[in-house]
């Protein structure tokens, strides 16, 4: 979607860097690296010297997926000098875009003070302001003290191309493309030493999903084992999910049926095993190394611990819940309800998540899907979502002293707010209040964990004309949330050193991902 005649602002790659520590980082030595003993652990005590230590990274990670693209020029980034009624290049764009009808959308969603709020300085040095609508997080400073914005761009204009990208930071087809929660699930699996069959990645979709957004690629594996698959919950508002862990339909022979799995499965792993008869010279004696045996046997002792889950997840955790916003009422809001299971997922004392992607489908769908494709209606249908969203959200993170133990520490989870892409700058062709699929500037944003207060703020910019030079790719923001957990994101299941820009050796790149995208010195 290109705009003839515009001037981009030209800015180089390098400017991102300024200021960072990247000064130095070059002398580390790259080299051939030895094998980690866990996946995701560092191949080398250089290495590992950059990863974040504990008590500074996420123990977890909450990730809001704004399904259907946010419109940032009147949510996470306003620049009030730009699209200006008397811009001579871009006039009426923007925050300016849909200006008359601010007053009306405001007054409706109850929103006392409609005035812009400062928040930071992005890196051509305009002063970046928060919109209106974001005022449940206005009203929570502890909250807004921990964000940071990131600028981002990238080239894919469908839905079905974007949401992978977004959600894995692979293109659609690639056999590397795997959620986050994929790679947490391998990560914290593999570590496990208690036998553990509670998933500690979910991801859970809204009743309202479009089949063929390709949103699936939250619970992706890619090149990782099957175990590593998130367990996936449809949010609804008659869920069956306690119907089906029960087990009823087995009645009273259970115990028989399990036994009966046990044995095949037992059967199974002796083909694959070397024995006196079918041992071959030289091979150790033992099962014969099948990842998919290891997979089956895994799928089968947790479908037998299903009570375990059936505990996790009883039947008030998962009750309807209505919603009501900006005078629009919807008798079921699985945005509310997605982050209420979420909650109680991530702070469970006994089995944690470790990762939880929530797709957010919104109060009431936009007129394209999701909470934000809004083609029709775009101020109204994103400050009705978004508030509703942002309203959930804040209602599940303690309050500062507040040490509510259902509740998100922000200590210890990082929130994600992502999205496929942003919205254009001015008004879609043949609509009078829509808008359009724009990934040339877009962002989203970063909330707790390692981010703290000396790490708010936006990292890269968006020029006059709404496009950005300066920015974080997709494939970067992933890799840079599996550094915020002190996961090393090297290796053949995750991301390739070739997958940023600009770097040859893999600790220049895990120190810019802490650096730069995190803002953690290291």
């Amino acid at each position: 979607m290109s705009r003839p005649d515009r001037s981009r602002s030209s800015i180089r790659r390098r400017d991102v860097l300024k200021g960072g520590a990247a000064v130095g980082i070059g002398a580390l030595l790259p080299g051939k690296q030895a094998l980690a003993s866990h996946w995701g652990a560092a191949p080398d005590a250089t290495a590992a010297g950059l990863l974040l230590p504990e008590g500074v990274a996420a123990q977890s990670i909450l990730e809001v997926f704004l399904y259907g693209g946010l419109g940032p020029f009147e949510s996470f980034y306003v620049v009030e000098e730009y699209g200006t009624l008397t811009d001579p290049e871009f006039p009426k764009e923007q925050w300016y875009l849909f200006q008359g009808q601010h007053d009306r959308t405001f007054t409706g969603c109850h929103i006392a003070d409609s005035t812009l709020t400062p928040f930071a300085t992005d890196a051509l040095g305009m002063s970046v302001k928060l919109g209106p609508i974001l005022q449940p997080l206005k009203d929570r400073l502890d909250i807004l003290g921990r964000m940071r914005i990131l600028v981002q761009r990238h080239d894919l204009l469908p839905h079905e191309a974007a949401i992978p990208m977004a959600l894995s930071g692979q293109r659609l087809g690639s056999s590397r493309m795997a959620g986050v929660g994929a790679h947490v699930q391998h990560y914290a699996q593999d570590r496990d030493t208690t036998g553990r069959v509670v998933p500690y990645s979910f991801v859970l979709y809204p009743d309202t999903e479009i089949s063929t957004d390709n949103l699936r690629a939250a619970s992706a594996v890619g090149l990782h084992p099957g175990s590593a698959r998130p367990l996936d919950l449809r949010v609804s508002a008659e869920s069956d999910l306690p119907t089906e862990l029960s087990r009823s339909v087995l009645g009273d022979r259970r115990t028989q049926y399990d036994a009966l799995v046990a044995y095949y499965v037992d059967r199974q792993k002796q083909r694959y095993s070397a024995t006196d008869a079918n041992i071959a010279v030289g091979t150790p004696a033992g099962q014969v190394r099948s990842r998919g045996l290891d997979d089956h046997a895994f799928a089968t002792r947790v479908l037998q611990n299903a009570d375990q889950l059936e505990a996790l997840l009883p039947a008030d955790v998962l009750a309807a819940q209505s919603g009501e916003q900006c005078g629009d009422q919807a008798s079921t809001d699985t945005t509310a309800m997605g982050l209420t299971i979420a909650a109680h997922l991530l702070t469970d004392p006994i089995t944690p998540a470790r990762h939880i992607t929530m797709v957010d489908g919104g109060l009431i769908p936009a007129s394209g899907g999701g909470g934000y494709d809004t083609h029709t209606s775009h101020l109204t249908d994103t400050s009705r979502n978004l508030m509703s969203m942002l309203n959930a959200l804040v209602s599940i993170v303690n309050q500062p002293g507040e040490a509510d133990p259902a509740k998100i520490d922000l200590d210890k989870t990082m929130i994600v707010l992502n999205t496929e892409f942003g919205r254009t700058p001015f008004v879609q062709a043949g609509s009078h209040d829509g808008t359009n699929h724009h990934p040339y500037g877009y962002v989203t944003v970063l909330i707790g964990g390692p981010i703290g207060t000396e790490q708010a703020g936006i990292v890269g910019a968006i020029g006059p004309d709404g496009w950005t030079d300066l920015y974080i790719t997709p494939v970067e923001q992933r890799a840079a949330l599996l550094a915020a957990m002190g996961i090393y994101p090297f290796n053949q299941e995750a991301f390739a050193i070739g997958d940023l820009r600009g770097f040859s050796s893999e600790k220049d790149g895990l120190a810019w991902l802490n650096e730069i995208v995190l803002g953690r010195k290291t």
